[in-house]
C-alpha cells in the first residue's frame, strides 16, 4: 500500500488508554441484489389476471441457500437448496386494478422458507426476513437472523439470486408468464455480476422498455454476515473495524488527479510474540483491507460494497525494509452494520505467538488531495487493542482532514472508526492463543 507506512505512526497517537467495551450484536445474513432500476414509485396490480397465478404479487426477489454446501442434499427437486429468503411486492386483492404506489412501502420481506422433504416444497419457518431499499444504488437487501435452519450455515455455502415478474404474454396466446433473471452462484466471501438486459421469458408486452423491466433485471448480488462464518474453523482470527457508516455502493477513484493506489484502507498491526523487531512501531505483522486498486489515469466509478474490497496478511521483511504479502484473506463489509471484518488463519506464521499479551491496534485512511504530499490522506485509529476485547472510539475525530475532506463528504463515515475488535472464532479468551 502506498500510504501503508505513512499511517502506521497514527497508532501511537492514542495508545495510552483502553476505550469502553462494545456491545455484542446478534449475527445475521444480509443479501443485496443490485437491479437495473428501483424507482421511488411502482405500479401494483399491473396485470390483474396474471398476478392471481403468482400469489397476488407483481414482482418477487429471492435467494436460495445451500446451507450445508452439499448440492446432493436435501434431494428431490430442491437443486441442493435448503433455505430460501425472499421479498415481494404487496399482495393484491383479486378484484384489484392497476394503481401507482410508493415503492418504499410496497416491497416487503416474507418468512424464511425451508425445504420440506415430505411435501417436496418450501414451507414457512416463521422466521421473518426484513428488507431495506437503496434507491440511489438501486439495491434490495434482505436480512435474516442466523437461527433455526440458518444456524449451521457453512462459510462456503453457495447462494443463488433470482428475480421474477408475472405478466400475460399476449404474443403467446395470452398465457400467464413469469419473466425472470437468475445470476451465477456466489458466497458470503464472494459476489457475482449479471449482464443487463438478459431477463428471460420476456415477450410482448414484456420488453426492456416496460416500466417494471428494470425491477427484475438483476445486475449483481453479494452477501455478508454480521459476524462472518469462520473460514478457518475454530482457529479463525477476526479483525473487525466498526465504521460510522458504509455505503451499499462504494465510490472509487474519488479524486482522479491524486490517485494513490487505493481510495481507502483499513489496517490492523500486530506484534504477535511481543518481541523487539525492526518493523515500524515494532509491529511485525500487518493485516489490511483496501478498496480495489485504481490506475493513475482512473475515472470515478461505483462498485457494490461486497465487490469493492480486497484483503491480505503481510509480514515485515528487514531485508526489503517493507511489509511483504503472505496471502490473500477473505473480507466482509456490511452497509447495515457499518462493519468491515477480515478473517485470518490463526495458524499462519505471521500470527505465531498471538495472545492477549500481543500489542495491536487498528488504523484506517482515506486518500484525498490534502495539499501535503507527505500525508495525502485523512485517518482514524483505535489503539491499543487487546485480543478478545472490543473497544469503542469517538466518532467525528478523523485526523488530517481539511478541505476537500470534511465531516460532510460522502466518504468521511467510512474512515471514521467508532470501534475495533480482534478476536478468535469462539470469542472465548482465557489466556494465550492456541
Amino acid at each position: 500500500m502506498r500510504f501503508l507506512l505513512l499511517i502506521l505512526s497514527a497508532l501511537a497517537f492514542c495508545a495510552n488508554t483502553l476505550a469502553a467495551p462494545l456491545q455484542a450484536q446478534p449475527n445475521s445474513l444480509s443479501v443485496t441484489l443490485q437491479l437495473a432500476d428501483l424507482p421511488s414509485t411502482i405500479v401494483l396490480c399491473r396485470d390483474p389476471t396474471a398476478i392471481q397465478v403468482a400469489g397476488d404479487v407483481d414482482e418477487s426477489w429471492f435467494v436460495g441457500i445451500d446451507t450445508d454446501a452439499n448440492p446432493a442434499t436435501p434431494g428431490g427437486n430442491s437443486d441442493g437448496i435448503e433455505v430460501i429468503i425472499g421479498a415481494n411486492t404487496l399482495q393484491q386483492a383479486s378484484s384489484c386494478s392497476p394503481h401507482t404506489a410508493n415503492t418504499q412501502s410496497s416491497i416487503v420481506g416474507g418468512d424464511l422458507g425451508v425445504w420440506d422433504t415430505s411435501q417436496q416444497n418450501y414451507v414457512d419457518s416463521g422466521i421473518p426476513v426484513s428488507v431495506a431499499l437503496d434507491f440511489t444504488a438501486k439495491t434490495i437487501t434482505m436480512t435474516a437472523p442466523l437461527i433455526g435452519p440458518l444456524a449451521n450455515m457453512k462459510g462456503i455455502a453457495t447462494l443463488y439470486a433470482g428475480t421474477e415478474g408475472v405478466y400475460t404474454a399476449t404474443s403467446n396466446g395470452s398465457v400467464t408468464t413469469f419473466a425472470q433473471d437468475n445470476g451465477n452462484a456466489f458466497t458470503t466471501l464472494s459476489s457475482m455480476t449479471d449482464p443487463a438486459g438478459d431477463v428471460s421469458q420476456c415477450s410482448s408486452p414484456c420488453s426492456p422498455s416496460a416500466s417494471w423491466y428494470g425491477l427484475v433485471d438483476l445486475l449483481g448480488a453479494s452477501a455478508t454476515t454480521t459476524a462472518p462464518i469462520a473460514t478457518y474453523g475454530a482457529g479463525t482470527v477476526y479483525f473487525e473495524f466498526d465504521m460510522a457508516g458504509l455505503p451499499a455502493t462504494m465510490s472509487l477513484c474519488r479524486y482522479p488527479q491524486s490517485s494513490t493506489f487505493s481510495d481507502s484502507q483499513w489496517d490492523a498491526f500486530i506484534n504477535p510474540g511481543n518481541t523487539a523487531n525492526p518493523a515500524p512501531s515494532n509491529f511485525s505483522t500487518a493485516v489490511f483491507a483496501y478498496t480495489i486498486p485504481q490506475a493513475v489515469a482512473c475515472m470515478p466509478n461505483n462498485v457494490l460494497l461486497g465487490q469493492a474490497l480486497q484483503a491480505e496478511i503481510d509480514h515485515w521483511d528487514s531485508t526489503q525494509n517493507n511489509y511483504v504479502k503472505d496471502a490473500d484473506l477473505p473480507v466482509n463489509a456490511d452497509a447495515n452494520t457499518g462493519k468491515i471484518i477480515i478473517q485470518a488463519d490463526g495458524k499462519a506464521t505471521a500470527l505465531a505467538g498471538l495472545s492477549t499479551q500481543s500489542p495491536m491496534g487498528e488504523v484506517d485512511a482515506g486518500a484525498y488531495p490534502s495539499g501535503n504530499p507527505q500525508q495525502p490522506f485523512a485517518y482514524d485509529n483505535v489503539s491499543p487493542l487487546q485480543l478478545g476485547t472490543p473497544v469503542s472510539s469517538p466518532s467525528g475525530n478523523v485526523q488530517n482532514c481539511s478541505s476537500p475532506c470534511s465531516t460532510t463528504v460522502s466518504w468521511y463515515p467510512q474512515i471514521d472508526l467508532v470501534g475495533g475488535y480482534i478476536h478468535l472464532a469462539d470469542h472465548i479468551f482465557t489466556g494465550d492463543f492456541e
